[in-house]
Formats: structure tokens, sequence, C-alpha cells
């Protein structure tokens, strides 16, 4: 299995995690019936699944990064990937390895953390 390095970084990623940020507290803002323009669509999108976690679920944080990382490999890759069986199975790799290292699970706990504090609430 090839494994994860922690020190590697993905140049784009903190650009696309703060248009996220942005399109969270935007619809936060807005409330549940904000509609999003064709520019920001699969934030927005993006910002509605992980909102719509609920809040006694005690894997909000997995699901919110998890919801992250299907959202850049369909963007990088396509979203007819997200539908191949595998693929589950892929980002449960992902989601195992980046857990085994404590550096990277604190990131990721960070990670999901910080999405999770700008989702929107119900109301």
């Amino acid at each position: 299995m090839t494994t994860i390095d922690p020190r590697q970084s993905v140049p784009a990623l903190p650009v696309r995690l703060a248009s996220l940020r942005q399109e969270l507290a935007r619809t936060r803002r807005a409330g549940p019936r904000a509609q999003a323009s064709d520019t920001d669509a699969p934030a927005a999108v993006l910002a509605q699944r992980i909102a719509a976690i609920a809040l006694d679920d005690p894997e909000r944080r997995r699901k919110a990064v998890r919801l992250v990382l299907e959202a850049e490999l369909a963007r990088e890759f396509g979203a007819p990937l997200l539908g191949d069986p595998r693929c589950a199975d892929m980002l449960d790799a992902i989601q195992q390895q980046m857990q085994r290292d404590p550096e990277s699970a604190q990131a990721v706990d960070g990670l999901g953390d910080w999405l999770l504090s700008a989702a929107p609430q119900p109301r």
C-alpha cells in the first residue's frame, strides 16, 4: 500500500479550503434556502453536505473530512470516479492511513473541526 507523507502539501488545497470556508460562511448568513451561482456551485454543494451532517453524529468530523476528500477526487478525476465501488474502499484506506500518523491525525482532526465550525447550523 502506498503511504501518505504528511509533510507533503497539496499546493492548491489551501486556496480551495479558503473558498469553501467563505462559502460555508455565506451559506450560514443566507440561511438554508441560499442558492449558489454556477461558479460557486461545487463549494455550495459541499457546504450543504457538511451542514447536513447530524449535530449528534459522533462521526461528524470524519464525515466532513470524507466529503472534502470526495470533492477533491471528483474535481481532480471526474465525478464518475465516486460511483466506482472501489472508490469507497480507497477513501477508507486513505482516511485510515491519515489517522495512523499522529501528525496527520492531528491535522485531519483540525480540518474536521474547522469545517464543522463554519458549517451552517440548522434553524
